[in-house]
């Protein structure tokens, strides 16, 4: 969408015509211009073109995106009549981004229906649909999604991966697309803000457990749990609290970086791992490993020559603090064991093992009500224990 020059009139929804000369026309798409000034366009390209003045009101809409309020009816009202008339795909997905980012959401999807596109959001853990769009806006906003990830918006055949930056917050959206039957799907994985081991709700012996571990010189501190139950946020509140209170090289390894740990001044070096380009989990803790660290973090060990290395970090002097998938305390450290882990040099290394899960709960002004919010005010807290070697958690 944008100035449809060279094909002849287009309606001032699609663009306008604009000639750049007596003989030559082009063509500039919305996405193209920066601003309007005056009665010109400015694109980004660094050139400026004149606009008819017809077609600038039209040309002043499909640069305003709205902005969100986090009041999601009301916004999502306001982003239908956006699109609903002269608009800029790239503006119109980072306004959707922004949408679900005030609505608190964790995820966004674009679903391909047979005659519609379904916009849902993901709120306190339940994925509900906000809004419906024509299957060819649909189109457009993942081709500018994909734009926006360092996709290739014209492969609609392949899955692809990227991520987008949001203006203003410290996390990525972590972005996958994928071709369906009916069209191609795309996920948003919105990274929430950075939150301290104080906000993380975690109960006082929990939490007091926790930092006896993180103020070991060395050893291994597990944080365990379910998929989706929070252990990256977890893994980043610790890594603030050891960044502020020791000194020393701290390094993160992750897949994929969720939260830019230095734009929010948090002195941690974080790599994001590349299994298609050879940079695996794998190679990533042997380079560690010559890298004088202090703290090393693994988002997540998933093999067992992760685990080998991760042990061998956290025996040989540093303070290793890993996530991995289990359904307790007890079968975390199993589950290591089931990873070929040395029991001895296990037993020898562990400083802790942080079990947790989200559950949700009901705002406190509803809780034991007979007539409850409806799930407005519900909210995802942590539900977490603690196992140290004394064996108490």
């Amino acid at each position: 969408m944008g100035f449809d020059v060279g094909g002849g009139a287009v309606s001032p929804r699609e663009g306008a015509e604009l000639a750049t000369g007596w003989f030559r026309r082009e063509s500039v798409p919305w996405d193209d211009v920066l601003a309007l000034v005056g009665g010109r366009v400015e694109l980004t390209s660094g050139r400026s073109l004149a606009l008819p003045p017809p077609l600038r009101p039209e040309a002043a809409r499909a640069l305003a995106a709205p902005s969100p309020s986090g009041a999601v009816a009301t916004d999502v009202s306001a982003w239908l009549t956006y699109i609903a008339g002269a608009w800029s795909p790239v503006r119109a997905s980072r306004a959707l981004l922004a949408l679900a980012t005030a609505a608190a959401a964790s995820d966004l999807h674009l679903e391909a229906g047979e005659s519609a596109y379904a916009i849902r959001l993901r709120q306190t853990g339940e994925l509900a649909e906000v809004a419906t769009v024509d299957r060819a806006t649909g189109a457009r906003l993942i081709a500018a999604l994909k734009h926006l990830a360092g996709c290739m918006p014209y492969r609609c055949d392949l899955v692809q991966e990227g991520t987008i930056a949001r203006e203003g917050v410290a996390a990525d959206v972590r972005a996958s697309f994928m071709p369906t039957a009916l069209g191609e799907r795309a996920a948003l994985r919105l990274f929430g803000k950075l939150l301290s081991l104080d906000d993380l709700g975690l109960g006082a012996g929990a939490k007091s457990s926790l930092e006896t571990a993180l103020q070991a010189p060395s050893g291994l501190v597990l944080v365990a749990g379910p998929s989706g139950g929070g252990k990256t946020t977890t893994l980043y509140a610790a890594l603030a609290w050891l960044a502020a209170r020791r000194g020393g090289a701290h390094l993160s390894l992750e897949d994929p970086v969720e939260q830019r740990l230095r734009l929010a001044g948090i002195a941690v070096d974080q790599v994001e791992l590349r299994p298609e380009r050879g940079l695996t989990a794998e190679v990533a803790l042997v380079g560690a490993l010559r890298q004088d660290i202090d703290v090393l973090a693994v988002g997540e060990i998933r093999t067992a020559a992760e685990a080998a290395l991760a042990l061998q970090a956290a025996h040989t002097g540093r303070l290793v603090l890993a996530g991995l998938h289990a359904g307790s305390a007890p079968e975390a450290l199993q589950r290591m064991a089931d990873l070929g882990a040395d029991p001895r040099v296990l037993a020898a290394t562990w400083r802790a093992v942080l079990f947790q899960r989200l559950i949700t709960v009901s705002c406190r002004e509803c809780a034991g009500l007979s007539c409850p919010c409806g799930g407005v005010g519900r909210r995802r807290v942590p539900e977490a224990v603690v196992l140290t070697p004394a064996g108490a958690p």
